[in-house]
């Protein structure tokens, strides 16, 4: 007889502790809470041939979006190939999307799962996955969209719904339903204290609409529910830090980098990101990082694995070119192109990346016009490295920067007033009422958007 997770989904095991470890394993993972891969780790060393433990394993690997991961999510798929048990065919099919990813990139991986979601409309691993990998991948509909596909399988009063919640939230706060994303993110956090992305989806409305003190109280408020023991924890501090550049000046956003941010023994690719992303924000603003830099580009250095995320290349070449030496700029281009070429479309690197990179070094060497003139053609295929709105703002600030310096007033002016504008518009998008909706209503007013 069949054993079934808590969402329904059948597994192939006859252990019933294996079970209990699977739904606790996707529970911490729901809420980016630690240690995922340890409660799981534990189960498959009683039931090594519990298939779903090691697809689990493989998908919380690829769902941390380091590229030095990649190849253990691999051999974790090897060793589920291998288990004496028999896959059933929802396993199978995750198998195959999970085996796209590692064999042809995360765009062949992501197109496997939009199928394997639909399919299995239930599958609480997969949807999530699907939903990070859209963020990844700039597929910024896919974030709102995925989960209207899905919603209507699940009962509004399931534990694991507003989960589902907060990343429809997410989704239509990088839609541009601002309001609508503000009052289903309270919602997801008001019925489970644990859903650190429905608090990461309401901090994003904030920072988009240019409310920095509503964003400050807002993560201020929940920090104590994310600020430890939780895999979104350097993110959301960067998130905070954003509101205390704004709100308080430059030193109070290096401190919070100190506390928080800057790298750690532990820290994974999209950690080094958003260090990355934080000291040259300060740097625009005329603040000095100092040794910050040195000891932020030695961690990307000792990573060998490129070309797999380009919202990450991204970052690393950005740091190498205020602090590398343009020898290792230079080793580190050639890597990313050797490594893109072999994983499915380059198409995020030679457009954004490479240019990218580029047009960094000349900001740190002074040569403001080349930097702005390399830029300004960039911005419209910013999305396609991936990333939120307001990560990938990071090309837009680094632009009108240069052209500041450069004496392009018109250029300066064009961007500072897009950068305005989008908040102005996001602002004005804002519903007044941000009482938490019932499900019912909320659906609603995603439908009536979309």
């Amino acid at each position: 007889m069949a054993l079934h997770d808590q969402y329904g989904q059948a597994l192939s095991t006859a252990n019933a502790s294996s079970v209990t470890a699977y739904d606790r394993t996707i529970e911490l993972f729901s809420g980016f809470r630690r240690d995922p891969l340890a409660v799981i780790g534990q189960a498959l060393e009683q039931d090594p041939d519990f298939v779903s433990g090691h697809l689990a394993r493989a998908a919380l690997m690829l769902g941390s979006f380091d590229p030095m991961l990649v190849t253990m999510a691999g051999q974790c798929l090897d060793v589920a190939a291998a288990c004496r048990t028999s896959p059933n065919g929802r396993e199978r099919s995750l198998q195959g999307a999970l085996r796209a990813w590692v064999t042809e990139g995360m765009d062949a991986g992501n197109r496997a799962l939009d199928r394997h979601v639909v399919d299995h409309p239930r599958d609480m691993l997969a949807i999530q996955l699907a939903h990070l990998s859209d963020l990844m991948l700039g597929r910024t509909a896919m974030l709102r969209d995925r989960l209207a596909r899905v919603l209507q399988k699940w009962d509004q009063d399931e534990p694991g719904y507003p989960y589902l919640q907060a990343m429809l939230a997410f989704g239509l706060e990088e839609n541009g339903s601002y309001g609508q994303a503000e009052a289903l993110g309270r919602h997801a956090l008001e019925r489970q204290p644990n859903c650190t992305w429905a608090v990461h989806a309401v901090a994003h409305v904030y920072e988009m609409s240019g409310r920095t003190e509503a964003g400050l109280r807002w993560l201020e408020q929940t920090r104590a529910r994310w600020q430890s023991q939780n895999i979104l924890s350097v993110h959301n501090h960067w998130h905070l830090a954003l509101f205390r550049l704004e709100h308080d000046g430059a030193d109070a956003a290096m401190a919070l980098y100190d506390e928080a941010i800057a790298p750690t023994a532990e820290s994974l690719a999209m950690n080094l990101s958003d260090g990355t992303a934080l000291l040259w924000r300060l740097t625009l603003q005329g603040a000095d990082a100092g040794w910050r830099w040195s000891a932020l580009a030695e961690r990307w250095l000792q990573r060998p694995t490129w070309g797999r995320t380009a919202f990450t290349d991204l970052h690393a070449v950005l740091c190498m070119a205020v602090s590398g030496s343009d020898e290792q700029s230079q080793a580190l281009a050639e890597a990313i192109r050797r490594g893109a070429a072999g994983h499915g479309t380059a198409t995020a690197w030679s457009s954004v990346v490479l240019p990218a990179q580029r047009a960094f070094i000349d900001f740190v060497a002074g040569e403001y016009r080349a930097c702005a003139d390399r830029l300004l053609p960039l911005l419209p295929q910013a999305q396609a490295v991936g990333g939120s709105h307001a990560q990938r703002e990071l090309l837009l600030l680094t632009a009108r920067c240069a052209a500041e310096h450069c004496g392009d007033n018109a250029l300066a002016d064009a961007l500072g007033g897009q950068l305005q504008q989008s908040r102005r518009l996001a602002h004005r998008g804002l519903s007044q009422d941000t009482r938490p909706r019932s499900d019912s209503e909320a659906l609603a007013e995603f439908a009536m958007a979309v």
